[in-house]
């Protein structure tokens, strides 16, 4: 968000921010509002009935069975589209949909499962190189500086 995003939220809030408060000024007041505005619907809706919404990790498609359907969908479009014209592609997606089967479903979230263990297992794994081994930082070469303690 550019500054002047940040500043409307901190006057909405009417926090005193003036023109002349420097960005980590801003930065740190957007962080002290943002929680009481960074709530989705469906969260407390789910609050309600005593559920919680569970989010998968940005950037981790592995994690994600529709991901791979997905994939399939876009592939079938790829491989078939030749006018792209629209109406040919939104035919084309639709029949891609429909590739995706039930068993081909079970298999993705199956697998998806597999790369879920493997998150664990390497938790573990590094959790316990962490814990059971002496760590020794070995520096070799030149360890000076420009920068002098004067």
């Amino acid at each position: 968000m550019e500054k002047r995003g940040h500043s409307k939220l901190v006057e909405v809030e009417k926090c005193g921010f003036r023109q002349t408060n420097d960005k980590i000024r801003l930065l740190d007041m957007v962080n002290e509002i943002r929680p009481r505005h960074d709530k989705y619907v469906i969260d407390e809706e789910a609050l309600k009935v005593n559920k919680l919404v569970l989010r998968l990790p940005p950037y981790h498609c592995e994690l994600n069975p529709i991901e791979l359907a997905w994939s399939v969908v876009k592939n079938h479009v790829k491989q078939n589209n030749t006018s792209f014209k629209l109406n040919d592609v939104r035919i084309l997606l639709n029949e891609g949909v429909k590739k995706v089967t039930s068993e081909m479903w079970a298999n993705f979230v199956s697998h998806t499962i597999k790369e879920e263990d493997k998150f664990y297992d390497i938790d573990i794994i590094s959790d316990r190189m962490m814990n059971d081994e002496d760590h020794i930082m070995t520096i070799t070469g030149d360890t000076s500086s420009d920068f002098s303690d004067e």
